[in-house]
């Protein structure tokens, strides 16, 4: 979904007063979005008859837990209450009870609006009446204009109520948009940065990047096998080219005594961070950066052990490629900044 246009449609639509319009919109921005709140929000602007909003939303949400299905029923109607219920009663019902809550759909607003408006335009006093009969229409007559005027307003209030949930969703939407483009062309550049140093110092560790890189998108289970692989090896080669291994235990900068042979290649990379850069809080964050790598690497060495990867989702597998893109961009800037 392009959900730019969308937006745009959305203000529009809000702009050229069709609230129904605007509202369907939303809804289909929410829907494709996931976002099962908002979702039942806009539902229940449509579907003001609970058994149809029910009907509906079941369809959308019949893969959640109950709880959260009863969460989504409760709150979305707290939000058409808050639409929906006047300062001012509207009547008074058979118990004497008097109703200050309007239950109308947004696609019936624009209709029951002119049917008010020419049902005002209907009461004009007739003509040939006398004075005693003219006085008695008047006083009836402005006492039922009085009542229809009370619905327009109740009718309008709502309506604007409705525009300006409809407009505060579609601006939340687009700053998280802006939000997300930003994050992806710092990804993106973050990316550009680590591919570009390691293929000028080290076409090992740069060509493991590329093939995990391009298993990330493919949804074959026989491709995930070999990403998480892939990952596996595209560490190991970072530890390979920051931290060669050694043969025998060595002390390391933290006192301790640690093999760095091949395979204990996460021992290397801590090694490296810890002799390569002062400690600072600069530091610290690099660790905190690879301890994160480290247990994703760890839980990768056991998924390879058992020869089962159904513990490590595509999910596991995306976060442990970015884990690793921004531990390196984070090396990358500080040797630079080291160097220059």
């Amino acid at each position: 979904m392009d959900y730019e246009a969308a937006i745009n449609r959305v203000y529009d639509h809000l702009e050229n007063d069709d609230v129904d319009k605007a509202v369907m919109t939303c809804l289909r921005i929410a829907r494709n979005l996931q976002d099962h709140l908002y979702a039942a929000i806009f539902l229940r602007e449509l579907y003001p008859v609970r058994r149809d909003f029910l009907r509906v939303m079941h369809d959308d949400t019949s893969h959640l837990k109950e709880e959260a299905q009863e969460f989504l029923d409760k709150t979305s109607l707290d939000y058409w209450l808050d639409s929906h219920t006047l300062n001012y009663n509207l009547a008074v019902d058979d118990d004497g009870a008097e109703k200050n809550v309007l239950a109308i759909g947004v696609g019936e607003i624009k209709g029951d609006l002119d049917q008010w408006e020419r049902s005002i335009e209907d009461l004009k006093l007739p003509s040939g009446m006398g004075e005693f009969d003219t006085a008695a229409f008047t006083d009836r007559y402005n006492n039922k204009k009085e009542w229809i005027r009370l619905r327009i307003r109740a009718v309008q209030t709502i309506k604007e109520r409705i525009k300006t949930k409809c407009l505060n969703y579609a601006i939340r939407i687009e700053k998280q948009i802006q939000s997300q483009k930003k994050s992806e062309t710092f990804l993106q550049e973050s990316y550009n940065e680590v591919n570009n140093y390691f293929k000028a110092h080290s076409e090992d560790v740069y060509t493991k990047l590329q093939k995990a890189s391009q298993l990330v998108g493919s949804n074959d289970p026989e491709d995930f096998s070999l990403l998480l692989t892939q990952v596996r090896r595209a560490i190991k080669a970072v530890a390979d080219f920051f931290y060669p291994q050694k043969e025998e235990p060595t002390k390391c900068s933290d006192g301790q005594v640690r093999d760095l042979g091949n395979e204990q290649y996460l021992n290397r990379l801590q090694e490296f961070l810890l002799a390569s850069f002062e400690k600072s809080s600069s530091r610290d964050l690099l660790k905190a950066e690879f301890e994160y790598l480290s247990v994703f690497a760890r839980r990768l060495h056991e998924v390879a052990s058992k020869g089962v990867h159904s513990e490590v989702t595509i999910q596991d597998a995306k976060q442990g490629i970015i884990g690793l893109y921004m531990f390196l961009y984070n090396i990358i800037v500080r040797i630079q900044a080291k160097d220059s």
